[in-house]
């Protein structure tokens, strides 16, 4: 039951009355956002703690035959990668971490960046181990004018001074994080969002204990963003952190990707620029799969549904028709009289298993015995038994600095 306190304000009643029937009804509909609210300021208290401030302990697992690394990110919001394939962000990084590797199991936390560390920080200070913290959430940035705002003297913050001003604004940013803003007159100056700036500050507040346990955060340092008052977000304060690695974006031909922030806070410049490539299934003849990161294993797998890329003789890249499929071929060979006996449609393409078995039931004398995965019978510009086998093809790309943490941290965490 919701209590609301007694005012003397009408005004301020009504107020009250109104956060109070929302925190009720959070609580009511989503119960699990207060325990998620309370692990934040709990983390919070405890990194402000004396008990703290004298702790230092190698968390790390150092398991001899693989990996532990956290993943925080967003598993529920889907998009189309192709049209065959719906994923999730959280899912296309997890497929990305465990890509050719066999040595990585992950932990995911589908949630906020900052409530997945507070509970990867936990999770640490009760006795667990990590190998590594990634997440592809959406970074912490902001204008050089807006990191400006911040300070008292007002002197202009660019990307020749800002490292120079790096100490100071993580003891800014921590005593945000754990006492709150500074004064009233403090809020007034700054030219900024008060309650992402704080939320923020918890961010770094979290990587950098995390890095008392020897724990390091691998993230982007963020894709294109909203301009703010003409000018482009390009400090993402989380790197700040040394426990922080934040990589920027570059294209294929190893600029900066355009409109992608960079400043001097960022730990490097990765490839944000993959194609995807479908390829032949490797044991079944209806499906494809995905690669979504050059690295030649697959990622995703679907079934065929739409037509079959195979090259001529020139190398082309051609198609045929879609596979017919099981149930059609399951009613095709179970006639076994009447004119329709055997028949199949004009320009049908089978596996080979299926036209094995279509040969030996109902095939003419002179159909061929098949030495590749697939045989298209009347094809108009293949003849009568076509056989082919599917190619690799593109089929888009990936774009942008979400996909350099789950490649990176395999290029940091070398092979057990």
């Amino acid at each position: 039951m919701c209590k609301i306190a007694n005012t003397d304000s009408i005004s301020k009643r009504l107020w009250i009355l109104a956060l109070a029937l929302s925190a009720c009804f959070l609580a009511r509909v989503f119960p699990v956002c207060a325990r998620q609210v309370q692990i934040e300021k709990k983390m919070i208290q405890y990194i402000a703690s004396e008990e703290f401030f004298h702790f230092r302990e190698d968390r790390r697992c150092r398991f001899e035959d693989r990996y532990r690394i956290c993943l925080i990110d967003n598993f529920e919001q889907k998009f189309r990668l192709v049209p065959e394939v719906e994923t999730s962000h959280g899912e296309m990084l997890l497929k990305l971490l465990l890509s050719g590797r066999d040595d990585i199991e992950v932990e995911a936390y589908n949630t906020s960046l900052s409530k997945g560390l507070a509970n990867a920080l936990e999770y640490l200070a009760c006795g667990g181990c990590f190998d590594a913290v990634v997440s592809s959430v959406p970074g912490s940035n902001y204008t050089y004018d807006q990191i400006g705002s911040l300070f008292e003297d007002r002197r202009p913050i660019t990307a020749e001074n800002i490292s120079e001003r790096r100490d100071d604004l993580k003891r800014l940013l921590r005593d945000i994080a754990l006492n709150g803003f500074p004064s009233v007159q403090w809020l007034e100056r700054a030219d900024v969002n008060t309650v992402k700036l704080k939320n923020d500050a918890r961010k770094l507040a979290f990587i950098e204990a995390l890095g008392r346990f020897d724990v390091p955060v691998v993230l982007p340092y963020g894709n294109p963003d909203s301009r703010y008052k003409g000018k482009a977000k390009v400090v993402n304060l989380l790197g700040l952190s040394s426990n922080a690695k934040t990589f920027s974006a570059l294209d294929r031909e190893g600029k900066r990707m355009p409109g992608f922030p960079y400043s001097p806070l960022s730990s490097g410049e990765e490839k944000g620029v993959y194609d995807i490539v479908e390829c032949p299934h490797p044991e079944d003849p209806r499906s494809a799969c995905l690669d979504i990161n050059e690295d030649g294993h697959c990622d995703y797998d679907f079934v065929r549904t739409g037509k079959v890329p195979y090259r001529d003789e020139d190398g082309k890249l051609c198609f045929a028709p879609p596979i017919i499929s099981e149930e059609k071929f399951e009613e095709l060979v179970s006639r076994t009289s009447g004119e329709e006996k055997g028949m199949l449609e004009t320009q049908a393409v089978l596996t080979s298993r299926q036209y094995l078995l279509w040969k030996n039931a109902f095939g003419p004398s002179d159909a061929p015995v098949p030495t590749k995965s697939y045989v298209w019978l009347d094809s108009p510009s293949r003849g009568r038994f076509f056989e082919f086998d599917a190619v690799c093809r593109k089929r888009g790309r990936i774009e942008g600095a979400s996909v350099i943490p789950p490649n990176k941290i395999k290029e940091l965490l070398p092979r057990r």
